[in-house]
């Protein structure tokens, strides 16, 4: 009898130490499970924000109010442009340069904080950017000592720095050269 008594106690004992087992792998499992749900919500949360970057940055350079007239304008205006040129421009094509400059600073402070990348921004207006740079970089710069103020246009000297840097190491593609090596 004691014998049987001492099986039946190894037995209920085991089934105890199995039942505390099972009970950590599934809290084990269920932990892992909620991470890696975590995880994906994260991922998910953070190309939702850079898609919306992606929109802003969109409506900031692209769909700004007249930015067909100014990327006219600015294809009338030589590469390195001297301070003078722009200068003697009318007041409202120099305020147009200036409120472009400024849309300018505002994507470059975004990408700068990492709130977009710099490959969304060359894809979307890289080559605006880079435009707009080699045409009002001496006037930014002559701006700049004759006001005193370095801060002017320094996102937009600072972005145009990282598109030119981002096109070393990775040639520009258009859109439609891409479309079509994929269809081939």
């Amino acid at each position: 009898m004691c014998a049987n008594w001492i099986c039946w106690c190894a037995k209920h004992h085991l089934m105890h130490v199995d039942f505390a087992s099972a009970l950590n792998l599934v809290s084990t499992v269920t932990l892992i499970g909620a991470l890696v749900f975590t995880g994906l919500q994260v991922r998910a949360a953070n190309r939702a924000r850079r898609e919306q970057m992606a929109v802003t940055v969109i409506e900031t350079a692209a769909l700004s109010e007249n930015s067909a007239r100014f990327l006219e304008l600015l294809s009338e205006i030589p590469d390195g442009a001297s301070a003078d040129v722009i200068e003697n421009l009318d007041a409202d094509t120099r305020r147009q340069i200036f409120l472009f400059g400024l849309r300018v600073e505002i994507i470059g402070y975004m990408v700068f904080h990492g709130l977009v990348d710099v490959q969304t921004v060359n894809d979307l207006a890289g080559g605006a950017i880079l435009s707009f740079w080699s045409r009002a970089q001496n006037w930014s710069v002559e701006r700049r000592k004759r006001t005193g103020h370095d801060e002017f246009l320094e996102w937009c000297e600072w972005l145009a720095t990282q598109i030119a840097q981002y096109r070393a190491t990775r040639p520009y593609v258009p859109a439609y050269s891409r479309i079509q090596a994929r269809q081939i």
